[in-house]
């Protein structure tokens, strides 16, 4: 996973931090051998020498790997948090609003540098088999090379089995989230449904699906783990009756024979710690994917306002092609459940396409619906979004848009979410002022005369006259707003 080595904290990369711990290790192992070596023989003082090295290599060895570490994920964590307002930024189409996916990519990706640390300390572990070569001869090296070609299968397969579960539950999470804000946005109605207990149910059952599907990803993580535990077992054992013959028949002496069993314990612990760690390569690599989503889900910039070649939405089957200039009016018409909508969110960027490319200005696009939201704040902070934009220039468009009245009085009176208190005429043009404070390159209008009176209509249709250089796309039934310069009708 080469991108992850974008991060090197203090200059050090997970190639030279994995080299070093092994060689750490396998110094500590022959400080061990020598320290047993000098104790057997009866030399206090060098034994407590040896100690000091041993206890010295080992503390040296945790604190580079613990410091590195966390250097890392941190550096790494940091980094794609700064990138979290870009991808709230991206539209997103309703149920799939949470955003739960960012957290827990960024603490998955954050694990990559550690992983290439760990797949660097695996392959330099190789150094131990030239050692036991020299130390114990070549059947104990025959032993550790057959033994490990039969390990690393073993890795890759429980690996695999954890990545499957690991996405289970991934989706599982996921759904239990969505469902969540779901219910949670029609509370209101649940409530005095009295269904309040189906909600509860409901999330529940999920919750209950999303541990099941944890306790099987544990489950197997732990049997790797067994599997990985018991090779290594096997391999060292066998090392250690080899050279332990080897010893007692006077072909070898207590140092190699220790420092041969020591190096093949390190061997396979680096190759185990890599071989546990394995599936979180895959889980990695998705969740740069996820963090780096922003920049796919951009269509690419366009000399026109939008420009869609053969645009279908998964809800449809049928195609559109159109290209809009500065001051154009798109109209989109058809019968209700033909997809209209999903064809205006995989224009906009808020669903992927079937089909089809999309080019869209890199201006700012407003998209005004009746189930638009507001935010739990100020009528001014819902029209400005935080610019500063001079209270006269609001009450100018609010009159503009026949949004008068008590109601609209007081600009610093909060709003609800729901739009309590507002009508969803009086809703979906407060929408439509928010949208042109904005000064967009496009306003796209789903099926919004339904709910706008002819009064309501002829103000909004006359707001937008007075922008010509506005371009507009409205999807509608039967009462468009807009006078159109181009027509796609789609039939059932």
């Amino acid at each position: 996973m080469a991108d992850s080595q974008v991060v090197r904290p203090a200059g050090l990369g997970p190639r030279l931090v994995g080299s070093l711990t092994v060689l750490l290790a396998f110094a500590a192992s022959l400080a061990t051998a020598s320290l047993v070596t000098v104790a057997v023989a009866s030399r206090p003082g060098a034994a407590v020498a040896w100690l000091l090295v041993v206890i010295a290599l080992h503390a040296l060895r945790t604190a580079l790997t613990r410091w590195w570490s966390a250097a890392a994920a941190r550096r790494v964590r940091d980094r794609w948090r700064q990138s979290f307002a870009q991808h709230l930024r991206v539209p997103r189409p309703e149920g799939q609003r949470g955003r739960g996916d960012l957290l827990q990519a960024t603490e998955d990706a954050a694990e990559g540098p550690d992983l290439d640390q760990l797949a660097a300390a695996a392959r330099v572990s190789a150094v131990g088999l030239v050692v036991v070569a020299l130390a114990a001869g070549w059947l104990s090296t025959a032993i550790i090379v057959a033994l490990a070609a039969l390990a690393v299968p073993l890795y890759r397969r429980a690996g695999r089995r954890s990545q499957t579960l690991i996405a289970e539950y991934t989706r599982r999470r996921e759904l239990l989230e969505r469902r969540q804000l779901e219910l949670l946005a029609h509370a209101t109605e649940l409530r005095a449904l009295g269904s309040v207990e189906y909600a509860a149910t409901e999330i529940g059952a999920l919750s209950d699906h999303e541990h099941r599907a944890a306790e099987r990803a544990l489950r197997i993580a732990l049997e790797s783990s067994l599997v990985t535990e018991f090779v290594s077992g096997v391999s060292v054992g066998l090392v250690a009756m080899v050279v332990g013959f080897a010893l007692l028949e006077g072909r070898l002496d207590l140092f190699r024979a220790l420092v041969a069993v020591l190096i093949t314990a390190d061997f396979f612990g680096a190759i185990r710690r890599y071989g546990i760690a394995f599936h979180r390569l895959e889980a990695a690599r998705v969740a740069r994917a996820v963090l780096e989503a922003p920049h796919s889900q951009r269509p690419p910039v366009s000399p026109h306002v939008a420009v869609a070649t053969r645009l279908a939405s998964t809800a449809a089957p049928w195609e559109a092609t159109f290209a809009l200039g500065a001051g154009d009016r798109l109209l989109l018409t058809g019968p209700s459940g033909v997809g209209k909508s999903s064809l205006l969110h995989a224009l906009v960027g808020w669903s992927a396409p079937a089909s089809g490319t999309v080019e869209l200005t890199g201006a700012p696009i407003g998209f005004v619906s009746p189930t638009g939201g507001l935010l739990t704040a100020s009528l001014r902070d819902n029209l400005t979004l935080g610019r500063p934009i001079p209270e006269r220039a609001l009450r100018a468009l609010l009159d503009e848009l026949g949004l008068v009245g008590p109601r609209f009085s007081d600009l610093d009176q909060a709003l609800s979410p729901d739009g309590g208190g507002l009508s969803s005429g009086e809703r979906v043009r407060l929408l439509l002022a928010r949208a042109l404070l904005a000064e967009p390159a496009l306003v796209v209008l789903d099926d919004i005369g339904g709910v706008l009176d002819a009064a309501s209509r002829a103000r909004v249709a006359e707001a937008l006259a007075q922008r010509p250089r506005v371009a507009v796309i409205e999807a509608t039934a039967d009462t468009p707003v807009v006078a159109p310069t181009m027509r796609i009708e789609v039939a059932r």
